[in-house]
């Protein structure tokens, strides 16, 4: 049972792009003069038409799932831009190793691993794919047991 080094970015998309349109409005018929709720969740609003509050009320519910992704987005890249300046402070840095290859009960728990032989002890071993919120965590926590941090 071999581990194997990956590169960084293995894995994983090289972007992530994400899009939120939700149109809503209450028109009055040219006809009539009724008042109408309408709305849309496509860009290019080809859906546009009459819907019940109630269908709205489920249009917004999911686009605050939506918004949820977009916090989710923003907090990974913190977790990244916060790990490189923590690794920076500590003259370490990450090496992502596949570790798929090991019993589940040892794979799912590592986190991350320091090996104080490998480039002078200045390298932490973390699962490749990790997600980065965790991998700052498990990193942040590493260094703390290192002593390097608080």
């Amino acid at each position: 049972m071999a581990l194997r080094k990956s590169s960084p970015t293995q894995g994983l998309p090289a972007e992530r792009a994400l899009s939120l349109t939700l149109e809503a409005e209450v028109m009055a018929d040219c006809d009539t003069g009724i008042l109408s709720l309408v709305a849309s969740a496509d860009a290019q609003l080809s859906d546009f038409d009459e819907v019940s509050p109630a269908r709205l009320r489920d249009m917004v519910a999911t686009a605050r799932e939506q918004l949820a992704e977009f916090e989710r987005l923003a907090d990974e890249q913190e977790a990244r831009d916060t790990l490189a300046v923590l690794l920076a402070e500590h003259q370490m840095r990450v090496e992502e190793w596949d570790v798929s290859t090991l019993d589940s009960r040892l794979r799912d728990n590592i986190k991350a691993v320091h090996d104080p032989t490998m480039a002078d002890g200045r390298v932490i071993v973390v699962p490749a794919g990790q997600d980065p919120i965790t991998r700052l965590a498990a990193v942040r926590d590493l260094i703390a047991g290192l002593g390097g941090a608080e």
